[in-house]
């Protein structure tokens, strides 16, 4: 792997405490105990990215059918603003887990420009809003939808 090159694939058992780690800053953030039991899953349902061979960013999904929900995104803090958003989503959409996915849904915060506009420019588009969603602060969560079914057509 050359220096600046990111990998993206299936989280690790040796990654829970990094990805515990880049989740301690939301104030709802998931504990050790639920990233371990996303890694009991049959099918891989959580994802990392890594730049420089460090674990800089995950992704949780959950897979319905042709549907998948990203339940939990995050990007180290320190790692931010280097693409490293737009790179998890791209991969996801390019593993081969997503394959035969035709509809991706998530949820963010109203008040989260930084990721509503990743979101805007990979094609999201505002399905549904959830009224005082989020708590601490309370606010409200725009439900986000992307068609991906050209990706399998």
């Amino acid at each position: 792997m050359t220096p600046g090159s990111v990998e993206f694939g299936p989280a690790s058992p040796a990654e829970i405490e990094r990805l515990t780690e880049i989740e301690s800053g939301n104030k709802a953030g998931w504990s050790r105990e639920a990233f371990a039991s996303e890694l009991k899953n049959e099918s891989p349902s959580l994802f990392v990215l890594k730049a420089g061979g460090r674990v800089v960013g995950f992704i949780c999904i959950r897979r319905t059918g042709p549907e998948v929900d990203i339940v939990n995104v995050a990007v180290d803090p320190g790692s931010r603003r280097h693409g490293h958003g737009r790179s998890l989503l791209q991969s996801l959409l390019g593993d081969p887990a997503f394959r035969g996915v035709e509809r991706v849904f998530l949820e963010v915060r109203e008040g989260n420009e930084a990721a509503r506009s990743l979101y805007r420019g990979l094609g999201f588009r505002e399905a549904q809003r959830r009224p005082r969603f989020y708590r601490d602060p309370v606010e409200d969560a725009l439900v986000l939808t992307l068609d991906v079914s050209h990706l399998n057509a």
